[in-house]
């Protein structure tokens, strides 16, 4: 069945609730192990029922914002999904006390329930409300932005369509886009504050409710961190100032030398090239019909999945109104499909997204049965591992996508990939000071964003404009609103993914085996464990990044210049 035939029916949530909770009672009381995982897999086949469901609702809730049928779909379970993350703490507490704990544990491994352990400290009845208002506060961030309708040269644009227009070749288009984009986000700014210092507010609640000082260590704890904590982040960060900030203030100087401007402003960066960036040849058909072939030719396993994702309509990729931004894949547990959401707009993104998410949903497809399902939980620095690796192993079909413009992508693939992760300490810094200093005020928070940013992109000229210079440009960063301290994932999974991207150019079948072996392990081990057992280095180690860069600089220096223009 296509994804736009499945048929949605608002659930009985206390049915469901009644339900789960009666089988949890039979559970907390099985006799044997027989009857225990019989129980345990009525459990979780309700607990993806839900889950199904919900996915349904949010996914035609990001594609049309405006619809109000799945706006008020989605706020009904905005209400009702704290009462299931209650009994799914219930599952985790009985799991750990049961006495068919070690047969579980020997059966389904011991991550499971040393999430649960994890987990103990993150639930109370008290901060149920307090999840709901969360939850909607994230909601109204979505809706806010998702309906931006900005004006520029007399055509309204969304976010997404306004950020292809800031890579023009022509300087002064690039400068009036960025500031019409700016000037939505400034004249926002007020209610972007308020969201953000509410949902602050609830956080710190929650944490207090809970007995911790802050919410750092609760976000750590629910992202399923198991082997590393916010000092293992502290120290990572202080690599990338040793050692990747450098390189990328070097690659920010060859394309200011590049496109022939001494003093880069804010809006000259997205241009890398003066001849403009790597633009895909075709449209979205045409651009599926390319992954299509690639993916074929990369592997059976991919090309079957591909073919999957197509032929039942579960991907919704080009930009349009009132569609929410970004890009995330999910999955319908009950369908046994990932689905993949974006916002095409003509840029080399495009591609990236048919890499990317494609990454995350390839993984999603090669676990779609795996019971527990807890066992697919993944922690997001191994999930953004499959989907960056992705992105470079399909490197040698680019020229389908790109081609006279494939050494560009090349390029700049690689470039950009360096000049991110400073942004993303940045993103993980500015939000351990937040939830550190939850009484602070937004102008407070907009300095220190400012501060912060000086340090890790010292590069950046706002030109005077207001709104950037006293600390804006952070409020476009949606993870701070929806998932807090889930960004520093993407700059851990960026290193290792550049691991596979240098072990592809020197064996690819023993870097292929080793990336679907990382799939296949999904959630079954912790992230330090998991990267040993395939044979990368941990991010966290030092000397792990420093080993990296020279391959990455010596790769750059190897790309044909007379094509890199």
């Amino acid at each position: 069945m296509r994804f736009e035939d499945l048929v949605y029916d608002r659930p009985d949530f206390d049915g469901l609730v009644g339900e789960i909770s009666s089988l949890l009672d039979g559970l907390s009381r099985s006799k044997d192990r027989e009857e225990f995982f019989s129980l345990h897999k009525k459990i979780e086949d309700s607990f993806l029922k839900i889950d199904e469901l919900y996915n349904i609702v949010s996914i035609r809730n990001s594609i049309n914002t405006k619809d109000e049928f799945y706006d008020g779909e989605l706020k009904l379970f905005y209400e009702h999904m704290p009462r299931f993350d209650e009994l799914k703490h219930r599952l985790g507490t009985i799991r750990l006390e049961s006495k068919f704990r070690s047969d579980f544990e020997e059966k389904y491994g011991k991550t499971i329930t040393m999430r649960d352990k994890l987990q103990e400290d993150t639930f109370d009845p008290s901060i149920m409300e307090d999840r709901v208002s969360e939850s909607k506060l994230v909601n109204e961030y979505y809706k806010l932005t998702g309906g931006a309708e900005i004006e520029f040269r007399g055509e309204i644009k969304n976010i997404s369509g306004l950020l292809a227009i800031t890579q023009d070749r022509d300087r002064d288009t690039r400068r009036e886009a960025f500031e019409a984009l700016n000037g939505w986000f400034a004249a926002n700014m007020e209610s972007l504050d308020r969201i953000y210092d509410d949902l602050v507010k609830i956080r710190t609640k929650i944490a207090n409710k809970l007995g911790f000082e802050t919410y750092t260590p609760v976000a750590y704890k629910l992202m399923g961190r198991l082997d590393w904590d916010s000092s293992d982040a502290k120290k990572y960060r202080e690599q990338i100032l040793e050692h990747i900030v450098p390189l990328s203030q070097k690659i920010y100087a060859d394309q200011a030398q590049r496109i022939g401007i001494e003093n880069m402003k804010y809006f000259d960066l997205p241009l890398s090239f003066l001849s403009g960036n790597p633009k895909p040849v075709g449209d979205e058909d045409l651009l599926v019909a390319k992954a299509l072939e690639m993916y074929k030719e990369l592997s059976e396993e991919t090309g079957e999945f591909f073919e999957a994702m197509i032929d039942k309509g579960m991907m919704d990729l080009t930009t349009k109104d009132g569609k929410a931004p970004g890009g995330y894949m999910t999955s319908l547990p009950l369908t046994q499909m990932p689905f993949i959401f974006s916002n095409f707009n003509g840029t080399s993104g495009d591609v990236d997204v048919l890499t990317h998410e494609a990454g995350h949903a390839f993984q999603g497809y090669l676990t779609r049965d795996m019971y527990p399902n807890e066992n697919n939980d993944l922690t997001m620095e191994i999930a953004e591992t499959h989907s960056m690796s992705m992105e470079f192993f399909t490197h040698p079909w680019m020229e389908k996508f790109f081609g006279e413009d494939s050494e560009k992508y090349y390029y700049d693939h690689i470039a950009s990939a360096i000049k991110f992760i400073p942004y993303g300490a940045s993103i993980d810094e500015f939000q351990e000071y937040v939830y550190a200093n939850p009484s602070a005020s937004p102008k407070e928070r907009r300095a220190k964003y400012r501060e912060i940013e000086k340090k890790y992109l010292p590069h950046l000229d706002y030109d005077g404009n207001e709104y950037l210079e006293n600390g804006g440009r952070w409020q476009r960063q949606l993870h701070l609103y929806t998932d807090p301290f889930y960004y520093i994932d993407y700059t851990i999974a960026q290193i290792n993914a550049f691991q596979y991207f240098v072990m592809d150019m020197e064996n690819h079948e023993k870097a292929w085996d080793s990336y679907i072996k990382l799939c296949k392990i999904s959630a079954k081990l912790p992230t330090k464990k998991a990267l040993k057992e395939v044979g990368l280095e941990s991010p966290f180690d030092d000397g792990t990044i420093e080993k990296i860069l020279p391959k990455l600089t010596d790769y750059l220096e190897s790309l044909d210049k007379d094509k890199i223009k």
